[in-house]
Order: structure tokens, then C-alpha cells, then sequence
């Protein structure tokens, strides 16, 4: 039985952290008529729960007990201590700053959510999300109304720069320093990485001038064949994709997407441990426009007795858009992923299972990035990837697509750089020279930096909405340093077992090696155990840098290996209790029959047209 103090401990955090997710979630689903009420309440909540994780005393107490502890309470108190120590701000006036940042950061987010967001067609303004005006630049045929989406997602830029956000930059600049840090970004990694963020720019840099020369030949050789226009960033995906979501989209109905993942995370081996998951997939408005996975109720280690884990998660798929179905599959296996990950955590106190600091966010995007990974494999896609007849997809179709894709792959990459450069560069911006107008010239020059087009990126910077939050901020290079990882674990997988699809060892593998450890371990460390190796670019580059035809020789060789590949013909049994919801409404309730479970979301998709 754990010590009075540690039992008190563990119940203050989970009322305060469950009270913060189910305010986030309300607020950020649009799931309450009274919008301005739900936003406060958030806020308020997570003042609450700042509070909590900020209090000095608090630290003081910890420490207090870890002297006279017994040993079983050790762990759990040194990881409180851990966690307390990665919140701990200076003294009263950084407590205050903080509240004050969470309140400014709250104006910005109502303002965003706010915005008259769209496009200019021929005959007048069409409302859109980011998410449908960023569909629309991988798939619209015709290159007036791609370049209105582009306009559309620029105009947010201008928009954030006007409500609020130069002054949140400025607040967080401001509590950065009284930490004795040059700038936020730099205070902000080593609390949530414990790394420098010279060490991880290091390992961006890699990246970056080892995919120069790549994304410079992709963008040529598509100038080659359709003219200069093609290195327009409006342009780029379109042309880079060629036909190939087009040609792949009657594979992936999205009206399947949720039977896909359940099937295939089941046949590899993936156990939820009995945790409540509740599933929001289709975009709306007055949602968040970006998909997440949030746990209002930590998994942990309750006197012995393993406490299951409630985790929300949403995608924002356009039901009836070309590549609607992937993107689902796609968020649902990397939102799936974390839900993975969060639901496995096996350990004495509640501080180890909950997603902020110390956890790490590029250790987080490794279990999401390597299971969405395989959406890509053509052994995978063999197997998942069918047509409305049950049809999988052809060997050809496969080819072609990976033909179109492959010498895109450094470009996408680059992307992801110029978002985690040009976020950097924003807090480096003196505070007397902090205007908008300079905060789009240091974007412009980054994206042109980093991305060989002619324009800057198809996604701008400060549309990305990790930037604006407090929670993602300073955050994006996690996906960098996460898909490093995550060609790194594949190649371990791969070097041992030979494949990856309906391996059943993964879940086990991934459970006992990344998942069930939490917190309590560094980002590198958890690498390094599993694969043997220190975290490098070198996996990441190299997959990058090959060629079409190198690309399409795996493929071949996936392919010839499939037929012998252990096949799941078990019952689909995730371990869950699993609701899809859509707002307010209910769509779907697991209750033990999958194959049920999964019509009933298609049933629902299927009306909605």
C-alpha cells in the first residue's frame, strides 16, 4: 500500500488532469453550443492544472518524502519529482507570466476558431477548413482553384499575426529569459526533450544537406515535364503525386477505414489493456482543425492493480473528397498509435502516463509514425487495400504510385524542416524588430531556403497550428526527429523478422521495449535499447534519397515475399471499449462484435452521402 502523501498526490493529478482533457476536448470538438463558455472553461481548467504541476511547495513536499519513503514508494515519488521539476517555474511573477500566456493563447485560439476561412471561386468566397482547402492542393484538377486553397490557407498567416499572436511570442520570449534561456523555443525543448536545442537542430541539419540535392532534382524533373509552373507551391503536390491518389483512392473507402485498423493493429499484436477510447473522425465546422489524441484518464499502476486508460482521438476526413479514406486510415493509425502507447503505460504513479513534460513529444510521434508507416508498404497494402468488389490493389497500381511519390518523399520531408526552422526563427526575432511584416519576411526566406519552389511552401508556417497553441508549440522538429526513429525501428524489425505487416511480435515488442516504461526513461535511451543504435539521420536520409527505381525493386520484393507472410484469420479483439462519435452525436458502440461494430460506422459513412 503506498504512503498517505504519494496516495494524495496521485489523486490531487488525476482530478485536475482529467478535469483539463475533458474541458480541451468539449472546447476543441465544438461539442457545446456556448463556444465562448466552453473556451473559459478550458482555459480555466488548465490554469488549474498549471497550478498544480507549478507549485514550489509541491516540489518541496516531494522531496520532503522521498527522505523517509519506503522503497516501493521510491519510484513513483522520483518520478513525481521528475515531473514537478519540468513544470517548475522561477518565482510568483513567471506563475503569473504563465496564466497570463495561457489566457493570451486562449484569445488567439477563439480568434482562429473564429475566422472566415476558404477560398475565391469564379463565383464568389466558398467556406473551407485548412483541412479541405489542404486536400484540395493534392487533388484538384483544375490550378486557378488550387491556387485559391493556397491563398486561403496563406490567409491565415496575416490573420494570426493581427489577433494575438505577436504578443503571445513576446510572453513566452519573456518567461523563456527569466529562466535564463536566449528565447522560448530554446527553454521549451530542454524542459520537454531534456535536450539542447543545438543538439537537436544538429540532427535537423543532417537531414536537411543530406536531402538537399534530392528535393532539388525532384523539383527539376517535374519542371522538366510540365513547365516551369510546376515549382509553384500550389502546384507541386499535385503534379508530384500524378495520378496516384486518384488511382488508389477506390482502395481505401473511408467508409472502411475503421474495420482497416482494427484489423491490421490486431494482427499485430496490438492490446489496448482494456482502456475506453472515444473516436470523433469526421471534419465539421467549429472543429479543431488538426487530429490529436488527448487521455483524460492516465493508464497506471493503482496499489498493485493495473488502472485502464480513457483516451479521445479525432481525424477530420471529408467524406467524399478524393484521398478522404487514406487520410482517415492514415490518422487513425497514427492517432491509434498514440492511443497505443498512452493505453500500455504499466507504472506506479499517474505522472508517468500523461503526454506533457517530461514526456517526450518525439518519443511520442515514434509509436504513431512507425504504425502509419506501414500504409505505405506494399505487403500492406496488398492485404488492406481493397475496392468496393473486395479487390485488392494491383501490383501495377502499387508501382505507379510509388514511381509518382518516391522522388517527392525529400520535399515532403523538407516541409516539416521549414516549419520546425521557421517556428525557431520567430523567437529569435528581437523584440523591438517583432512585426508581422518581419515575421513574414523570416518565413519566406526559410521556406525558400529549405523548399526549392518557386513561392515558399504549400503549407504555410503559421498555418500549421501547432504553433499557436502553448501545449505544440515549439514542437514540430518531434515529427523530424520522430520519423529518424521510426526508420530506425523498422530496420530493426525488419533485419529480424523479415517483415512488418500482420507481424504479431510488434505490439508485444513495441508494449514492453517503448511503451509500458512511460516517462521514465530519455527519448535516445528508449532508441538505443530497442534497436541497438544512437538516434541518426543516416535510416531517414536513406530512404529519402532513393530512387524511384530503387523504390519500386522493394516493392517488388514485398510483393514476391507476401504469399508466404503469416496471415491473421483471428477475431478482431483490441482489448477496448471503443465509441465513434461525431459532435453529439453517437455513430458507434463496440459491444464485443467487431464485424457489427465496423458496419455500423459504415452504414453511417455511407449516409452521409
Amino acid at each position: 500500500m503506498t504512503s498517505s502523501f504519494l496516495a494524495e498526490i496521485n489523486r490531487a493529478y488525476q482530478a485536475v488532469h482529467t478535469a483539463k482533457e475533458d474541458a480541451f476536448w468539449v472546447a476543441l470538438m465544438g461539442l457545446d453550443t456556448d463556444t465562448a463558455g466552453a473556451r473559459t472553461r478550458k482555459e480555466e481548467a488548465e490554469l488549474a492544472w498549471n497550478r498544480f504541476l507549478q507549485d514550489p511547495d509541491r516540489i518541496a513536499a516531494v522531496q520532503a518524502a522521498l527522505e523517509a519513503a519506503p522503497a516501493d514508494d521510491v519510484p513513483a515519488l522520483q518520478g513525481w519529482l521528475t515531473t514537478l521539476k519540468a513544470h517548475a517555474l522561477a518565482d510568483a511573477g513567471a506563475r503569473a507570466l504563465h496564466e497570463d500566456i495561457v489566457a493570451a493563447e486562449g484569445r488567439l485560439a477563439a480568434a482562429r476558431a473564429g475566422m472566415d476561412l476558404g477560398y475565391q471561386a469564379a463565383d464568389g468566397f466558398v467556406k473551407a477548413s485548412s483541412v479541405k482547402l489542404g486536400m484540395m492542393l493534392k487533388s484538384e484538377k483544375d490550378e486557378a482553384l488550387r491556387k485559391a486553397a493556397w491563398e486561403g490557407m496563406r490567409s491565415i498567416e496575416p490573420f494570426v499575426l493581427a489577433n494575438g499572436f505577436l504578443d503571445v511570442v513576446r510572453k513566452r520570449n519573456a518567461i523563456a529569459r527569466q529562466h535564463g534561456f536566449s528565447d522560448y523555443y530554446a527553454w521549451s525543448t530542454q524542459r520537454t526533450e531534456q535536450l539542447d536545442v543545438d543538439a537537436i537542430f544538429g540532427l535537423l541539419d543532417d537531414l536537411e544537406v543530406a536531402t538537399r540535392d534530392a528535393a532539388q532534382r525532384a523539383v527539376d524533373d517535374l519542371v522538366a515535364q510540365h513547365g516551369p509552373d510546376a515549382a509553384k507551391p500550389w502546384n507541386i503536390l499535385f503534379l508530384g503525386s500524378g495520378d496516384a491518389l486518384a488511382e488508389q483512392d477506390p482502395y481505401f473507402s473511408f467508409a472502411d477505414a475503421v474495420d482497416r485498423w482494427g484489423r491490421s493493429f490486431a494482427a499485430l499484436g496490438v492490446d489496448y489493456r482494456g482502456a475506453e477510447l472515444v473516436l470523433d473522425l469526421v471534419d465539421r465546422e467549429g472543429k479543431y482543425s488538426n487530429g490529436f489524441m488527448h487521455g483524460p484518464e492516465v493508464a497506471w499502476r493503482q496499489d498493485g492493480a493495473f488502472k485502464p486508460a480513457r483516451i479521445h482521438f479525432t481525424s477530420n476526413a471529408i467524406p467524399g473528397v478524393v484521398g478522404a479514406g487514406f487520410r482517415a486510415t492514415n490518422t487513425l493509425f497514427h492517432e491509434g498509435g498514440h492511443a497505443a502507447h498512452f493505453a500500455n503505460i504499466d507504472m506506479p504513479a499517474p505522472c508517468f502516463g500523461q503526454e506533457f513534460a517530461p514526456t517526450s513529444p518525439g518519443f511520442c510521434e515514434v509509436q504513431s509514425m512507425f504504425l502509419q508507416s506501414l500504409l505505405t508498404d506494399a505487403d500492406w497494402l496488398v492485404r488492406y487495400a481493397r475496392d468496393a468488389d473486395g479487390t485488392p490493389m494491383p501490383a501495377d497500381v502499387i508501382e505507379r504510385g510509388v514511381r509518382a511519390t518516391q522522388p517527392l518523399e525529400p520535399l515532403l520531408k523538407r516541409a516539416w524542416l521549414a516549419i520546425c526552422y521557421g517556428e525557431r526563427a520567430i523567437y529569435q526575432i528581437p523584440d523591438e524588430e517583432l512585426t508581422a511584416e518581419r515575421v513574414l519576411a523570416v518565413l519566406r526566406e526559410v521556406e525558400e531556403r529549405i523548399l526549392p519552389l518557386d513561392g515558399g511552401a504549400w503549407r504555410p508556417v503559421l498555418s500549421v497550428p501547432h504553433l499557436l497553441a502553448g501545449e505544440s508549440s515549439a514542437y514540430y522538429h518531434a515529427y523530424v526527429l520522430a520519423e529518424m526513429a521510426v526508420q530506425q525501428t523498422r530496420r530493426f524489425f525488419l533485419g529480424r523478422d523479415g517483415h512488418l505487416v500482420d507481424n504479431p511480435a510488434i505490439g508485444p515488442d513495441l508494449a514492453r521495449a517503448y511503451w509500458q516504461p512511460g516517462n521514465s526513461r530519455p527519448f535516445f535511451d528508449y532508441i538505443e535499447a530497442l534497436t541497438g543504435s544512437t538516434l541518426t539521420a543516416d535510416a531517414l536520409a536513406e530512404q529519402l534519397n532513393r530512387t524511384a527505381d530503387e523504390a519500386v525493386s522493394t516493392v517488388r520484393d514485398q510483393l514476391g515475399k507476401e504469399p508466404e507472410l503469416p496471415r491473421f484469420d483471428g477475431d478482431v479483439d483490441l482489448n477496448a471499449t471503443i465509441r465513434i462519435i461525431h459532435g453529439n452525436e453517437d455513430v458507434a458502440e463496440l459491444d464485443g462484435d467487431w464485424a457489427a461494430f465496423a458496419a455500423r460506422f459504415r452504414d453511417w459513412v455511407n449516409g452521409l452521402a
